[in-house]
């Protein structure tokens, strides 16, 4: 009996000891080795949030983000498991703003005393830039090293109307407020020029004062360099801008040797999964990307994102109502949109400021209808290559009576007023609704330079002169008094941090919004929305979209960026 009672209680032991026993398991096998070296891949296009609903993203899991590979270097800079950092840069769509944030950190990292190593195929203007943040620059042999200045370009389509019977309508407030100057004209205007220009000198001196600085070079040194490429990826440790040429093999054992002859690797994927902290006070960050319009957020079927402010609302309403939430950072990647859209976007920042602190995060771009959603923010943090300002409106439609008649068509319309017409495609603006809409404009132009000095403490007349629908770098709108300081994510979270008195010492989550969705909840979406599976209803429905914004008065939307290459 005594025997039997024994059995029970033993079998009874391990029965209690076994989730324990598993959980110690799980925590054993997700702890970070000593002496790890962490691998970061970075090409292709780095999306600044995780797509809500990619089908390809569902099946062959998402990309990491540029929140992810900051993040995930940030983590590995204050880990004493992490002794270093492996970096693969290919071709990228990343743009200045994103490029400098992801440099920034690995510097902070190298600060930390701990090493880091890039390695390059083929080195491009912007993937050199990238990897030059890093301590050693490794490039493949028999490879390029294609390294020279920036070039800015654009395509302009009024030729192409002219022959197709088609004509752009379009007026705009701002002599800098070129959006549809690839529509009007032929070539750049003097004003389009003038700042596409300085543009391009601001991206460039970033471009080589970055490089000089990470290399140990005067400036003046590295112009030189560049001006005499491109080179071969041979001919490139001449220059010094790189340090050796090595395969892949032979750059794995040197990370090895620089590691203490320990081979222990961990990609940023799993080490962010292993390295997350539960913790019960958290920042929210909201992420505002793509252009911007009533309604949910959607993903384009061309490509990119569209900001609903419905979809941006809830997401401030949810930060607000969330009392783990001390502060909010709003990272802004957007080029504008509709201008009452951002209205509803930029009132439910102010209504959350009213509560707890409110930080902008400026990525690539945040300009026009981007900076109007952000104005009103305790802080305003950008990168030195962050596009800003744009603060202007257009508006227009195109006008494709020439084309039908080409095409032999014909139409004809009743209408009960003479601004029935106002959207209509098939005539020009009449001279009274020329002056309505402009009126329109103004009014709105107006709006936006009032809400950027109350946001700003700026008088109107001076936010009008830095106005009129230019483009600035942010180092430049820093000077000018449209942006706080100059960093990236990291920077902003740092300020939430402090306008919400959460002492240094004490750990703080973050709370991404929109939430990303499991692997099952995005299925599931996507196994009930048709369009996933029938790209042309997919389409036809975006364009209907489209067709329903011509009815909205006002733009207030990015000037045309060109092509720097």
């Amino acid at each position: 009996m005594k025997n039997s009672w024994k059995i029970i209680l033993v079998a009874a032991v391990i029965v209690m000891a076994l989730p324990v026993l598993a959980i110690l398991g799980i925590i054993y096998a997700r702890r970070v080795r000593p002496n790890t070296v962490m691998m970061v891949r970075i090409e292709g296009e780095i999306p600044e949030q995780t797509p809500q609903n990619s089908l390809p993203d569902i099946f062959n899991g998402s990309s990491p983000t540029v929140t992810d590979i900051t993040v995930g270097i940030d983590r590995a800079r204050t880990d004493p498991h992490i002794t270093g950092l492996e970096v693969s840069v290919g071709e990228t769509t990343m743009s200045m703003g994103s490029i400098q944030e992801v440099r920034g950190r690995i510097q902070a990292f190298n600060h930390a005393h701990k090493f880091s190593v890039a390695y390059l195929e083929f080195a491009t203007n912007r993937s050199y830039y990238l990897a030059s943040a890093c301590q050693t620059v490794v490039m493949l042999p028999k490879s390029e090293f294609h390294l020279h200045g920036m070039m800015a370009s654009a395509t302009f389509l009024r030729g192409t109307f002219d022959k197709l019977g088609i004509y752009p309508d379009f007026l705009h407030i701002g002599d800098f407020k070129n959006a549809t100057n690839i529509y009007t004209e032929k070539k750049f205007t003097a004003a389009h020029r003038e700042a596409t220009k300085e543009l391009v000198d601001d991206w460039y001196r970033q471009f080589v004062h970055g490089i000089a600085a990470a290399r140990g070079l005067q400036p003046e040194e590295v112009e030189k360099i560049i001006a005499a490429g491109p080179y071969t990826s041979d001919a490139a440790p001449g220059t010094h801008l790189v340090d050796r040429v090595a395969y892949g093999d032979e750059v794995r054992n040197f990370v090895d040797q620089k590691n203490h002859g320990y081979d222990r690797r961990i990609s940023l994927r799993r080490y962010l999964d292993r390295s997350e902290q539960f913790t019960a006070d958290k920042i929210a960050v909201i992420y505002a990307v793509g252009e911007i319009m009533p309604g949910s957020s959607s993903a384009s079927p061309l490509g990119g994102e569209m900001m609903g402010s419905d979809t941006m609302a809830e997401q401030f309403r949810r930060a607000r109502a969330d009392n783990f939430v001390k502060a909010v950072v709003v990272r802004v990647n957007s080029p504008g949109g509709v201008a009452f859209s951002s209205e509803v976007i930029r009132h439910e920042l102010e209504l959350t400021k009213a509560v707890k602190p409110v930080v902008v995060s400026m990525s690539d771009v945040a300009a026009s209808g981007g900076y109007w959603l952000a104005m009103s923010a305790n802080r305003i943090i950008a990168e030195p290559g962050t596009i800003t300002g744009s603060i202007g409106v257009l508006m227009g439609k195109f006008n494709i009576q020439g084309l039908y008649e080409k095409l032999g068509l014909s139409t004809d319309f009743i209408a009960t007023t003479e601004n029935s017409t106002l959207e209509y495609p098939l005539q020009n603006f009449t001279p009274s609704q020329r002056e309505i809409v402009l009126r329109n404009m103004r009014e709105t132009y107006n709006d936006f330079l009032s809400g950027v000095a109350a946001g700003r403490h700026m008088k109107v007349e001076d936010v009008d002169k830095i106005a009129q629908g230019r483009v600035w770098t942010g180092e430049r709108a820093r000077q000018l008094g449209l942006v706080d300081e100059l960093g990236g994510l990291h920077t902003a979270i740092t300020r939430a941090r402090e306008l919400a008195k959460i002492p240094a010492n004490e750990s703080v989550g973050l709370l991404m919004l929109p939430p990303r969705r499991s692997f099952f909840e995005r299925l599931l979406d996507t196994s009930q929305d048709d369009s996933a599976f029938a790209p042309t209803p997919s389409l036809q429905v975006w364009l209907g979209k489209l067709e329903s914004l011509a009815s909205y008065s006002v733009w207030t939307i990015l000037p045309g960026i060109p092509q720097v290459q």
